[in-house]
């Protein structure tokens, strides 16, 4: 009896660490990096993990060694040369996927009601953050519990999907009628209202994530689900959301119309022969370019500058040093790109950018293996991959992987991958253990790795 109580006051700790993982899209802190190092502490030391499940695997040796290069590098940069850089040292949290894949793995089982606590809680502060006469009216605002509108509206997107995918799930693993219409009935009003904030966030940059990643969640609905009831209420989403924007429509053109128009005049000269450098310039000095996509620009056109003296391994700390030297670097006085993808390019270059998309492909591969094998269900996986696309975009205008939001992103994103990879062998595992006379196999993961 006392073991039995033990045993659900640990997982009630666990679940609620996992929520504090996830609590980034709604409170932003670091408390998901404590979350974590607890996590990870409590698997290996307090319920004494394997690792074998992950140290044969060729993507976790490729987490592992990309980690230890990046702190590596760091602590070159900071012991040698005395530049510290900015945010270098996070680029090494790829130390910590294939752990985190062993602590989710080893807490699979609490997936559902750590869902169940999230969305309920994303619902109740939703319901009493909201401003919503301020955004009836167009003024911008800072959605939920974040510092800044863009990274509300960041955290908005990745609630919206995943309250989209969390109802859709029921329907394919054929929950109860009354499962499904309390789920359903929480979601529907959590993207409601994620939606809401994101139009009052007036951020551009998730406007334009947004596309591709419902485009997805149409193809997933169409392609997995073809039940009258779910087409139907996809349709009335559509539908509802047309019309929305269809309303809006004058504050949206006042907020992004001249951002648009700026865009569009910048993409029409790329194959005019002018180079790029000399068009950024351009649209720099006009007056028609709206402030926020000037500064980008600047810093852009800085970090051109800096890839170029180093294209092919990056700066390491040192591109700090070179920005320095770069044209704009008095014009703005920060050093947040707002671009993930120059933000790796500045520090590691082509090769460094190469082998973190070649780790983010394996594991929705992986996910998708997953999938196919039953792992996982197929809306979890069209979540994974529609999360990974949401964010891809984000970042085109954003630094949102030096972020609480990316950072925490980053960790769920391999420990799931990680967890669906342990548990496929596990499964091939039991298969040939069964398929043995007599014996067990000796490359079988241990019974309490299986969780």
């Amino acid at each position: 009896m006392r073991s039995e109580v033990k045993s659900v006051i640990a997982d009630f700790g666990v679940g609620l660490l996992w929520l504090a993982m996830m609590s980034a899209t709604l409170i932003e802190s670091d408390v998901y990096r404590y979350a974590a190092l607890l996590l990870m502490g409590f698997t290996f030391f307090i319920r004494k993990a394997d690792s074998r499940a992950v140290r044969g695997d060729w993507l976790a040796i490729l987490c592992v060694a990309w980690g230890v290069l990046a702190l590596s590098r760091f602590l070159f940069g900071l012991v040698v040369v005395g530049e510290r850089g900015a945010s270098e040292w996070l680029y090494a949290f790829a130390i910590f996927f294939p752990a985190m894949g062993v602590a989710l793995h080893m807490s699979w089982g609490l997936v559902k009601p750590v869902f169940l606590a999230f969305f309920c809680s994303a619902l109740i502060l939703f319901i009493f953050s909201t401003p919503y006469s301020a955004i009836h009216a167009g003024v911008q605002i800072s959605p939920l519990l974040h510092h800044n509108s863009i990274h509300g509206a960041v955290g908005c997107g990745f609630i919206f999907i995943g309250a989209f995918y969390w109802a859709l799930h029921q329907w394919e693993i054929g929950s109860s009628l009354r499962s499904k219409l309390f789920i359903l009935s929480i979601a529907v009003i959590v993207m409601g209202l994620a939606t809401f904030n994101i139009y009052g966030a007036k951020s551009k940059g998730v406007w334009l994530a947004l596309l591709p990643a419902l485009c997805i969640m149409a193809a997933a609905t169409l392609l997995y689900f073809r039940r009258k009831t779910v087409l139907a209420a996809a349709l009335g989403g559509v539908i509802l959301l047309t019309w929305g924007v269809y309303e809006v429509r004058d504050n949206v053109a006042h907020f992004g119309g001249a951002t648009l128009n700026s865009v569009v005049t910048i993409t029409g000269r790329l194959d005019s022969g002018v180079p790029l450098q000399r068009i950024m310039q351009d649209a720099i000095v006009s007056s028609e370019t709206p402030i926020s996509l000037d500064e980008r620009l600047q810093l852009w056109s800085n970090a051109l500058d800096v890839i170029s003296a180093a294209p092919l391994f990056g700066n390491g700390n040192q591109w700090l040093t070179v920005w320095r030297t770069t044209p704009y670097a008095n014009s703005v006085t920060y050093t947040l790109m707002h671009n993930g993808y120059l933000e790796i390019l500045v520090r590691y270059g082509f090769v460094g950018l190469a082998i973190l998309a070649a780790i983010v492909v394996s594991a929705i591969y992986r996910v998708f293996q997953a999938s196919s094998a039953g792992v996982i269900s197929r809306s979890a996986f069209a979540c994974y991959l529609t999360f990974a696309v949401y964010f891809a975009f984000t970042i085109l205008s954003n630094s949102n992987n030096r972020l609480a939001i990316g950072e925490s992103y980053s960790l769920l994103f391999a420990a799931t991958c990680f967890a669906c990879s342990i548990r496929m062998r596990s499964r091939k595992s039991e298969r040939n253990d069964a398929a043995l006379p007599t014996g067990t196999s000796p490359n079988a993961i241990p019974a309490r790795m299986q969780g």
